[in-house]
């Protein structure tokens, strides 16, 4: 009796799940050519009617919707479907698409067989998924050029390390905010359409010979160097070594904020033609040998690095015969030595703003072959007394910050002696009025941003004293 009481109820329990399930029709609210799927609540169990798109919108965009698994889509051009509370994406789910968006959802099944045409998608935005762990799917999306998988808690070990194999189109591909520990080797080799990769804030440790050696098609030689656009950031890591021939191939790297201890002489390929690189913040770097390879290099930024010229050989600039911009700012350099940058014959801008300069010899910022620096920025420093005359052979100078020294005292027929100056910066500091008002007919008094003085004695917003 009680035998047949008890299959009854579990036959009604049964009956009443079928019954609630739902099966959902999907009507789009046109706008431009897009197609919003608006305030759709779904739970596992209910199904959906395939989305009606008579007009052939260009984009479907799901808005203030909590659904466990997308609806099948038909031909589009992009889905976003970001922080919807995605479960799953099962399969036939897209036929032709080319981008989809599925950030911020709480994904933990992707079905290789989702789309029907997998080669056509060229953009998949997978941020914010911590709970998805197989990536059986990227294998068949051979034509993607954009791939975002930030804060996604990955670890590069753990994965396939073909994952990428068939990725020869990829151009950006984002690993930021994940817990990268360790970078395979070769497991980037087959991007060779890569332009950026973003690996920053990270807990890499360090970059193995052959991490990023990828022989990008994208590039040309010139001048016996291979230029290509491929850019690395590495930021925020906790990097300490940089093995040799880490790098064949990139045009800007950014390492800034890591623990460099040691980069090996030869760790950047010296026939690669890189342009920009970013190591501010690296406070324990002392050893600088690899700048001698960098013979293209653009920008270097050496700023908050706790540098000094103390100990530091005196051609640690020497063979960086393109360097157009150089900062050295926010660093604990006192005394420069001169001829320190003589060799920088393509130099335009330096910057050595917040350091402990008290004094500015004569030849200091002298070019051995050209001589064209347009700017100097020497603000924030410990300089007292200034013989203006020393920028006098600077015959390009148009810019020259001096703001928040200590300097009374500006010798305008010194200062103006260069005529090219055009641009002059001396504010925070204690110049007599007198002395600004005799500027102003030659030169351009420039601001600090936001410091711009009206309630004190001031010529053109500058403070002075009376």
């Amino acid at each position: 009796m009680w035998y047949v009481l008890l299959a009854s109820s579990v036959a009604c329990v049964l009956f009443l799940t079928v019954t609630e399930a739902a099966i959902i029709r999907l009507n789009c609210e046109r706008s431009n050519d897009k197609c919003l799927l608006k305030n759709i609540y779904a739970t596992e169990d209910d199904r959906f009617k395939e989305i009606r798109n008579e007009r052939y919108e260009n984009i479907i965009e799901f808005f203030d919707c909590h659904i466990h698994t997308l609806p099948p889509i038909p031909y589009i051009n992009k889905v976003k479907a970001d922080a919807i509370n995605l479960v799953r994406i099962e399969e036939n789910t897209f036929s032709t698409i080319h981008r989809l968006d599925v950030s911020y959802n709480r994904l933990r099944e992707f079905s290789p067989k989702a789309f029907e045409y997998p080669a056509e998608l060229v953009e998949l935005n997978l941020n914010g998924n911590p709970t998805l762990k197989d990536f059986a799917f990227l294998s068949k999306l051979s034509g993607l050029h954009i791939l975002d998988m930030a804060d996604m808690k990955l670890e590069l070990e753990l994965l396939d390390s073909n994952i990428f194999a068939e990725m020869s189109h990829l151009s950006r591909l984002n690993l930021s905010d994940n817990r990268i520990t360790t970078v395979p080797v070769g497991m980037f080799a087959p991007l060779v359409g890569l332009t950026y990769l973003d690996l920053s804030r990270n807990s890499i440790t360090k970059i193995a010979s052959g991490a990023f050696a990828i022989a990008v098609t994208h590039g040309y030689e010139e001048y016996g160097l291979y230029h290509q656009k491929l850019h690395y950031d590495l930021s925020y890591n906790n990097i300490s070594i940089i093995e040799n021939n880490a790098f064949t191939h990139a045009s800007k790297i950014n390492l800034r904020n890591n623990k460099l201890i040691g980069i090996g002489q030869y760790a950047f390929d010296n026939q690669t033609a890189l342009q920009s690189l970013d190591l501010s913040g690296n406070v324990q770097l002392k050893n600088f040998d690899f700048l001698h390879n960098l013979r293209a290099l653009h920008n270097l930024d050496m700023s908050k690095m706790n540098f000094s010229f103390d100990g530091v050989p005196r051609n640690i600039f020497d063979d960086l015969d393109a360097l157009t911009a150089l900062d050295l700012s926010y660093n604990r350099i006192a005394d420069i030595p001169i001829g320190i940058f003589a060799e920088l014959q393509s130099l335009n801008f330096i910057n050595l703003r917040h350091n402990k300069i008290s004094h500015i010899e004569f030849g200091t910022f002298s070019m051995r072959k050209y001589d064209l620096i347009d700017e100097i920025d020497l603000s924030y420093n410990e300089i007292t007394n200034l013989n203006f005359l020393v920028f006098v052979p600077l015959k390009y100078l148009k810019t020259l910050l001096l703001h928040g020294n200590e300097i009374s005292h500006v010798n305008a027929k010194q200062l103006t002696r260069n005529k090219s100056l055009y641009n002059f910066g001396i504010q925070n500091s204690n110049v007599r009025c007198y002395d600004l008002i005799d500027l102003l007919g030659s030169l351009k008094l420039v601001h600090e941003p936001n410091e711009f003085v009206s309630n004190l004695p001031n010529v053109d917003g500058i403070k002075c004293q009376p």
